[in-house]
């Protein structure tokens, strides 16, 4: 028991010494990306009554803190994973399904789904539990959910390409 402790623990201190973490621009990047996502998201939803959404966005534009860098598939990947979620939301609140269980249903469908095809952002699936609870309708895929991942990742986008240099 002692040596099988012992040998995780050092296979737990060379995968800590070979991970690389993000250089201070980086860090910089990630946290101004998040800053700049989630004020335009909070003017947007405020003016929209569609407060209840910045949620799961406020856990993507984190997500960028380990790696900030835009990159195309990782971008489509969040996109359809949001579309996809919010479909799943609204086709529960079309049938009337609604309420606490029936959002916990839809959650695990929508990961389930995503998994499935290969595109999870655990995040998104936060669209489907919360569209369920708030009784969304056909536009919620539009906005505030499209709207939302798109504002994230075009700031993202922007700042990796554009910011990041003039730091």
């Amino acid at each position: 028991m002692f040596s099988l402790t012992v040998l995780t623990l050092l296979e737990f201190n060379k995968d800590i010494c070979t991970m690389k973490f993000p250089s201070k621009k980086k860090k910089v990047v990630s946290i101004i990306n998040l800053i700049t996502s989630i004020s335009i998201l909070v003017v947007i939803t405020s003016l929209t009554r569609t407060e209840f959404i910045l949620p799961p966005f406020l856990a993507t534009a984190a997500t960028k803190y380990p790696d900030p860098d835009w990159r195309r598939p990782r971008s489509f990947s969040i996109i359809t994973s949001y579309v996809i979620c919010s479909l799943i939301g609204v086709a529960f609140s079309v049938f009337h399904l609604y309420g606490l269980i029936f959002a916990s249903v839809a959650a695990f469908l929508s990961f389930t789904i995503c998994v499935i095809i290969d595109i999870e952002h655990p995040p998104a699936i936060l669209a489907t539990f919360l569209g369920v609870l708030e009784k969304v309708g056909p536009l919620y895929i539009l906005h505030p959910v499209l709207t939302g991942v798109v504002v994230v990742e075009g700031v993202n986008y922007i700042m990796t390409k554009y910011g990041e240099q003039r730091l």
